[in-house]
């Protein structure tokens, strides 16, 4: 083996020449990088060779290859080989070369180091790092750097030293060098440090981040982009650790980065580089950001400030402050609580929206729009206020003002379009008026750029708003709209034809079958779309078309979209072959729609629908070639393939990679890796199988499909994506919630309530409940995603509540089920925690409606199981009761005492007799919730107050209450907000029910009475009409003298909607209406009507 050709071919192998290259990478991997030997010659040659570039390239190679041949090296031989290889790197004058070597240095090192070898090499570094000398203090620097990247373990003993040496390093006067390499290598070795073990080294730590803020001043000073983002890298790092590693120092770091990300003269980059620590901070680190007083304000404050930067001509695509700030928002309105976020905002959108600089107008509505997601039901709450000022912005002077603001009314209307409909009228016009601007002629370019722009966002806005907009208001516009949009679709701009379609999609969704009239002329425009593959532009219209036609179908029906079925099927099963994901995503998509439309009619088409399915479900994920060491794999846990983030990412070894001789430049090849297309296709499959089997199959269909749907799904359950995570745990449980659908269908039977079972289930429902449940306990107790718990606790609870105690029969999984609801109501779940802290309970006044949605969905699981379980819930109740009535009992938010409350009432109502023990303590808490002075806890305390006496049987306990809270109902029956009316009405039936000799009749009946119809709550119909039925029949005078004030009542339930009675109920009020014809016909002379409805006639 020959030096100077090994010379020869490492610097041929950085020529410009592909075929020279691939053949000198061949000769290198078979001539020379499988001999020991090899290692030592690159040494060599880094030790001796007079050309630092080729020095340069024998360390990188000599790097990669310690981890193999290293430990084939004599032991006697090892010793002269380091002192060789130390040598070279002190006096190393070229930087990058003298990296190169000193990773090699830390390459040899970490192995050395775990087998017990190189004792010296720690003491001497240390020592290296103190010198008095600055270019050693560089030198040493580095290899401390680079050997605790390798291997932090290598200083474990030595923490301390380290730590002490670093206080001085951190604020070397001489050295920036110095001073950033020291900073990186307390990011390095803070997986050495245990809070709970060792408090000296972690205080120790602390003590060093002023000065890492320092070292991160003066890189932004000296415009040191390379230093700037090392020293970001390293704060970032933090996150991944406990919270006590940065403890109290975290406020005074997010202070100093959200005045960095202010300051408008500091550079665009470092500004977006702080912003971004921000966003993960508060995703990371929300429970203290949230415990910090005035802190979410004031970032929120700031972020309002940096965004009225924003310009009209900014790029998309780059992450300048105020698109930065964008994400902040996002960021602070998802993870804390309103009050924190979206009341400052309010506070200064009416300033803001009507600021004389366009820069500050855009800004409001821009943030407004942003946040709504995070916490829609605030914003909700506030929309009077609101909405004038978006629909003044929609009609403002400046096109870049009316740009934003369709925006941000977009985003509001895709999280609380309903909301919206008082303002529709206001809506229309403005975007009616901004499209005809928009679609005019004009000469001026830059106009005419924008107004692609301004068209888009009201086809957007439309779009997000289908909703909200009823049919009998669309078709005051649907004429202007169709003949403005639709002149779109042949528009040169392929962005503008996809915008387009979506509005026409969302205008037939809004009409329904009043679409009917426009349908055939605007699919016969948009049908040569379906066909169109001769550019990446073309499929990306050709999927908003096939986007556009679903709805339609849904809109016009099975019969108006008959006639085009075959031809739509056939193109959306060519283009799965047109290697467009998005198009594949359209295809599902469609299948979804026509599904609902036609049922099991779809029958012929699920064959090849289901195996296209199949085929995403089982895509390969985007392939990433890693090059890692022996070391490294057992780092990763594995020599095959791993998979992150729904990426697959191969391993290989080290003489397998061809292009093995680029050069690192230190860079980290565990980049963030994002989410892969496959797993994001794989994402749609999955909720569109389980709309399959849920509208589409019947017995035949489920025998025929189900059992491979279900072993596609169920692995997918513990996908790396989230989102792949949340739709296969969800198509389980639709899959199980069908087939149990269909079996009570075939055996005409109900379940009931309670264990052990009353009937027992097919062995097809057994084994599907067991790969449920099973698929679900392996995440559930664990996950730490808040999305995933939340659809989680969903499924269950609505399996609960549809098919009964069946699938917690196994008390193996009733048992995981308390249990994380257990943590979830106690705000112990990991998902409940900031990142790197043990599980602990959070003491928090308020949460972000994402942490709440996770709780509150937890407590339909609690209702759930109380449905199931019906009077055998009592014993549940010991264990979530104390939760329960805390939220109940709590005084800082309004939505948890009303979210307790109406628990407590749906438990009542659910045990029956056996909530008689508790009906002590419950009456207490629930008197006081009577006078609550948030309306929807006073509305559900009205509830659960008439649930609780009409169940519970200890009437000593609350008869001597009975004029209290007759009292409390009686200025209720006139609040019109809440449902209250509706609820206080039922409580009072329940109580006249229980107990009608302690209800003083003649003066409840007719406030009663005058109440009826209900208006909003129909649950509340039941008692109601049971009641008055009971009255009836035992002659009671009050209620017979206002018979003919209830036969008005009695019409207007009986008639549409349907949905005001149950059957049930609906029987009741027929033989109440039976029952008085009988005794007095005059009473229905004007009412003919009423006695069809009642059967009568």
């Amino acid at each position: 083996m020959d030096k100077q050709t090994l010379v020869g071919l490492l610097v041929d192998s950085q020529v410009p020449d592909t075929q020279r290259v691939k053949a000198v990478t061949a000769e290198l991997q078979q001539n020379y990088f499988k001999d020991p030997q090899s290692l030592l010659l690159l040494i060599e040659i880094v030790a001796t060779h007079e050309d630092p570039n080729v020095r340069q390239l024998a360390s990188v190679q000599a790097t990669r290859l310690a981890v193999k041949h290293w430990e084939k090296v004599a032991a006697g031989q090892k010793g002269q080989v380091r002192e060789a290889l130390v040598q070279a790197v002190m006096r190393e004058q070229l930087a990058r070369a003298r990296h190169a070597e000193s990773r090699l240095v830390a390459a040899i090192a970490a192995l050395d180091l775990e087998d017990g070898q190189w004792p010296d090499l720690v003491p001497s570094l240390l020592n290296l790092g103190a010198n008095a000398d600055v270019t050693q203090r560089e030198i040493g620097s580095f290899i401390i750097m680079s050997v605790l990247e390798e291997n932090p373990v290598a200083f474990a003993d030595d923490m301390m030293k380290l730590l002490e040496l670093f206080s001085h390093t951190l604020r070397d006067s001489a050295s920036a060098e110095v001073r950033i390499n020291s900073m990186m290598s307390v990011g390095a070795m803070l997986m050495l440090f245990e809070p709970l073990e060792d408090e000296e080294s972690v205080a120790k730590l602390q003590t060093l981040i002023p000065a890492m803020v320092d070292v991160l001043k003066d890189a932004v000073t000296a415009q040191d982009d390379e230093k700037i983002t090392n020293a970001f890298e390293v704060f970032q790092q933090f996150l991944a650790y406990e919270s006590a590693l940065l403890g109290n120092y975290l406020r005074d770091l997010v202070q100093f980065m959200i005045d960095l990300a202010a300051n408008k003269q500091a550079d665009d980059d470092v500004r977006s580089q702080a912003i971004s620590f921000l966003v993960q901070t508060v995703r990371y680190r929300r429970m203290k950001i949230q415990g910090m007083k005035g802190m979410g304000e004031q970032l929120t404050q700031k972020s309002l400030l940096i965004l009225t930067e924003i310009d009209d001509d900014e790029d998309e695509d780059e992450m300048s402050p105020a698109r930065s700030a964008l994400s902040l928002l996002d960021a602070l309105s998802s993870d804390l609580p309103p009050r924190q976020v979206i009341v400052p905002l309010l506070d200064a959108l009416p300033q803001m929206t009507s600021h004389a600089e366009p820069g500050f107008r855009k800004a409001g509505v821009l943030a407004l729009g942003n946040v709504v997601e995070g916490s829609p039901d605030f914003v909700a709450s506030q929309i009077e206020s609101i909405m004038p000022s978006v629909i003044a912005l929609l009609n403002d002077n400046d096109v870049g003002v009316r740009h934003t603001a369709l925006i941000g009314l977009a985003h509001l209307a895709d999280e609380i379009a309903e909301e919206l409909i008082p303002f529709n009228e206001a809506i229309m016009t403005g975007l009616v008026k901004n499209l005809q601007a928009a679609t005019a002629e004009t000469q001026d370019q830059s106009l005419a750029k924008k107004n692609i722009e301004i068209i888009r966002s009201v086809c957007g806005a439309l779009d997000a708003m289908s909703d909200a907009l009823e049919s009998d208001f669309m078709k005051q516009y649907s004429g202007e709209l169709i003949g403005l949009i639709g002149g779109l679709i042949n528009h040169d701009n392929h962005k503008v034809k996809i915008a387009a379609s979506g509005a026409l999609g969302a205008i037939a969704e809004s009409l329904g079958s009043d679409f009917k009239p426009s349908f055939e002329t605007i699919v016969r425009a948009l049908a040569p779309y379906l066909q169109i593959k001769s550019s990446e532009d073309d499929l990306a219209v050709r999927s908003g078309v096939l986007d556009a036609m679903a709805r339609m179908a849904v809109s016009v029906g099975a019969e108006a979209f008959q006639p085009y079925v075959v031809d739509i099927m056939q193109s959306s099963h060519e283009g799965l072959h047109l290697d467009n994901t998005r198009l594949r995503e359209s295809s599902f998509i469609l299948w979804s729609s026509l599904a609902k439309v036609y049922g099991k009619e779809f029958a012929p088409f699920l064959p090849d629908v289901f195996q296209a399915l199949f085929n995403s479900l089982q895509l390969e994920e985007e392939e990433m070639v890693l090059k890692l060491s022996e070391e490294e794999k057992g780092i990763v846990g594995t020599d095959d393939d791993i998979i992150a983030a729904g990426k697959k990412i191969k391993i290989k070894d080290l003489e397998d990679e061809e292009s093995f001789m680029e050069e690192d430049d230190d860079d980290d090849e565990w980049d963030e890796i994002g989410v892969s297309l496959e797993a994001l296709e794989k994402e749609v499959a999955l909720e569109i199988l389980g709309d399959l089997l849920t509208h589409a199959c019947g017995p035949t269909e489920i025998a025929q499909y189900l059992e491979k749907s279900i072993e596609m799904v169920a692995p997918l359950a513990e996908h790396s994506y989230e989102g792949c995570r949340k739709c296969a745990i969800s198509t389980l449980w639709r899959a199980y919630a069908r087939v149990w659908q269909l079996m009570e269908q075939e055996t005409g039977s109900s379940w009931e309530p309670g264990l052990p079972l009353k009937q027992a289930p097919t062995q097809t429902i057994v084994k599907l409940g067991e790969i449920v449940t099973k698929a679900t306990s392996a995440i559930w107790q664990q996950e730490a995603d808040r999305s995933v718990v939340t659809d989680i606790n969903r499924n269950v609870a609505a399996t609960l509540k549809t098919c009964g105690p069946a699938i917690i029969a196994d008390n193996v999984f009733l048992t995981e089920t308390i249990t994380a609801v257990g943590a979830i109501i106690t705000r112990s779940h990991p998902c409940q925690q900031d990142l790197g802290d043990d599980d602990e309970e959070q003491e928090v006044l308020g949460s972000s409606e994402y942490d709440w949605l996770v709780i509150d969905t937890a407590l339909d699981v609690v209702i759930g199981l109380a449905i199931a379980l019906g009077p055998d819930f009592n014993e549940l109740w010991k264990i979530f009761e104390k939760p329960i009535l805390k939220f109940a009992g709590s005084e800082a938010e309004n939505i948890e005492r009303s979210t307790g409350v109406g628990v407590i009432a749906e438990c009542a109502a659910n045990m029956g007799e056996t909530v008689t023990p508790y009906t002590e303590k419950l009456l207490k808490l629930l008197l006081k919730r009577l006078s609550d002075t948030d309306q929807e806890t006073k509305s559900n305390a009205a509830y659960a107050v008439g649930q609780l006496i009409f169940s519970s049987t200890a009437s000593n306990i609350y008869l001597p209450h009975y004029q209290t809270i007759l009292q409390k109902l009686e200025p209720m029956l006139q609040i019109p907000e809440a449902r209250i009316k509706d609820n206080a009405a039922g409580c009072l039936c329940r109580m006249i029910m229980a107990h009608a000799d302690q209800v003083p009749l003649p003066h409840v009946l007719p406030a009663l009475v005058g109440l009826l119809p209900l208006k909003e709550d129909f649950e509340e119909n039941t008692p109601v009409y049971q009641c008055i039925s009971k009255l009836f029949e035992l002659n009671e005078p009050t209620i017979q003298g206002l018979a003919p004030q209830l036969i008005p009542v009695f019409e207007a339930v009986l008639s549409p909607p349907a949905d005001q009675l149950d059957d049930e109920t609906r029987e009741i009020v027929r033989h109440i209406v039976q029952g008085l014809f009988k005794l007095n016909q005059g009473l229905f002379n004007n009412h003919p009507t009423v006695l069809q409805l009642a059967g009568l006639a």
